[in-house]
């Protein structure tokens, strides 16, 4: 006499047919859903534990996290950037960025206002000889800008060259660009 292991899968079937009822086996999906509705039952599902305490006993809660370092920056130099961070210093580069971006922007600010201003006077100008005045002061101050923007964008290219990330280069400037910015 041999004693049969019944086959796992012909198992499997049987408890599917019985539970379902019927002979034929129909599998089970899960509903589709939305994004929307993953985003909502996750949230739900957040709220739910939130409501139930299981978020109140966290290791260092309240406290801010502490980032892994980053796979892509040289030892050393992680050592270093935690170093600025904790002594709330800022990268020589960093710090030189920041003075150019205000320094663009001392520029933009005044040319904004010389543009304005003659503006207004090209509005108030009545004559010709007025004009005329106001023509020549304008060329000028045109090549005053010029002059102002070339030096501007040398210390722009210098910045450049120092900084380690291209991403986070500055534009160089150009009048007509500035000039049509300040409303001209």
């Amino acid at each position: 006499m041999t004693t049969s292991t019944p086959d796992p899968n012909a198992r499997a079937e049987t408890y599917r047919r019985t539970r379902q009822g019927d002979d034929e086996i129909t599998p089970q999906r899960a509903p589709q859903r939305t994004p929307e509705q993953w985003r909502d039952l996750i949230s739900q599902r957040i709220e739910d534990a939130m409501h139930a305490g299981l978020f109140d006993n966290l290791r260092n809660k309240g406290k801010p996290l502490d980032p892994a370092p980053e796979p892509h920056v040289p030892p050393d130099m992680q050592m270093a950037n935690s170093l600025l961070k904790n002594n709330d210093l800022t990268p020589a580069w960093i710090a030189d960025r920041n003075a150019m971006l205000a320094e663009i922007e001392r520029f933009r600010t005044r040319l904004r206002k010389i543009v304005m201003e003659f503006q207004a006077q090209r509005e108030s100008a009545r004559s010709a000889v007025a004009q005329a005045a106001l023509e020549q002061r304008w060329q000028t101050q045109l090549t005053t800008w010029q002059e102002e923007i070339r030096l501007l964008n040398r210390r722009i290219e210098l910045q450049n060259f120092k900084q380690p990330v291209t991403f986070l280069e500055i534009v160089k400037l150009r009048l007509a660009d500035e000039i049509k910015r300040a409303g001209g």
